[in-house]
């Protein structure tokens, strides 16, 4: 058997598609359905049927995915504790974050941990996206929430407060007296569920959001056309000379943790990132929380 055949037939039971699979390995479409072919032939079952919507397991596929993913989760952990006997500070480190932390924020102090350690690659995913770090999608993420997996080691290093901003021109046309006066003004704000749009509604009532959008960047983009009033991150608002914070009770944080696989943390270069991201965190807790 070629064992490396089993990890084509996992991505597609995964992905459900050709297209997404051959994505997900960096290699074409007709690559995955030939190995497909190939592990089929020699195990002597179909693995797979063609639908219209894509590729579904058939019984015997299904019967034999739990230890398909055995063996892709085996050859995981071998290759992370590969890495983590490198000793050098050469070679890539990825990194996840959410779309506008990751822009806003770390773009910047990345480019400038990178000028100090010009050996290393650092490659930021900036996206919605949880990637796998089990996969070894990335060694290390930047996230609003605490990840539960046993195998992930996290570490609470800072709080995101988020607050209310206009531009002056605005504000100085349509003046916000507190909060029952937020009702008479649009409101520029995330997709109900997230924690700054669940702190607007109960902060008043009345409010009726005019412009959503789960990217930050939009938000602050629409508060500085003067288009209302947005919520924005204070380390995004309170730096934009064109924007004024209106001080509302109870603004809502988020805790900022990051996190990597136990097997990679003692990896020199895994370690150097961790080290310096949790240093400039800490010494930005003042900006991140507007305090």
């Amino acid at each position: 058997m070629n064992w490396d055949d089993l990890r084509f037939v996992v991505a597609l039971a995964r992905t459900g598609a050709l297209a997404r699979a051959s994505k997900e390995l960096g290699v074409n479409h007709t690559t995955v359905g030939r190995r497909i072919e190939a592990a089929e032939a020699t195990l002597g079952v179909r693995l797979f049927s063609r639908t219209t919507t894509g590729y579904v397991l058939t019984d015997d596929g299904t019967r034999l995915l739990a230890s398909l993913q055995g063996v892709e989760d085996a050859v995981h952990v071998v290759e992370r504790q590969a890495h983590e006997h490198r000793d050098s500070l050469e070679g890539t480190v990825r990194i996840t974050a959410p779309e506008t932390f990751g822009v806003s924020y770390l773009s910047p102090r990345l480019a400038a941990f990178g000028k100090r350690h010009p050996e290393l690659v650092i490659e930021l995913l900036p996206s919605g996206e949880v990637l796998d770090l089990g996969k070894r999608q990335a060694q290390i993420a930047v996230r609003f929430f605490k990840s539960r997996h046993e195998n992930l080691v996290v570490r609470r290093v800072a709080d995101v407060t988020h607050g209310l901003y206009a531009s002056k021109a605005y504000l100085a046309r349509n003046p916000v007296t507190g909060v029952k006066n937020l009702a008479e003004h649009p409101l520029l704000t995330a997709t109900p569920g997230v924690v700054e749009a669940t702190w607007l509604s109960k902060l008043s009532s009345g409010v009726q959001p005019r412009f959503l959008s789960n990217l930050t960047l939009a938000l602050v983009g629409a508060a500085k056309a003067s288009a209302g009033i947005a919520v924005l991150p204070r380390y995004l608002g309170d730096v934009e000379p064109t924007l004024q914070h209106l001080p509302m009770p109870d603004e809502p944080s988020e805790p900022v943790w990051l996190t990597v696989h136990r097997d990679l943390k003692a990896v020199p270069r895994v370690r150097v990132l961790l080290d310096f991201l949790a240093a400039c965190l800490t010494e930005d807790r003042a900006l991140l929380s507007g305090r």
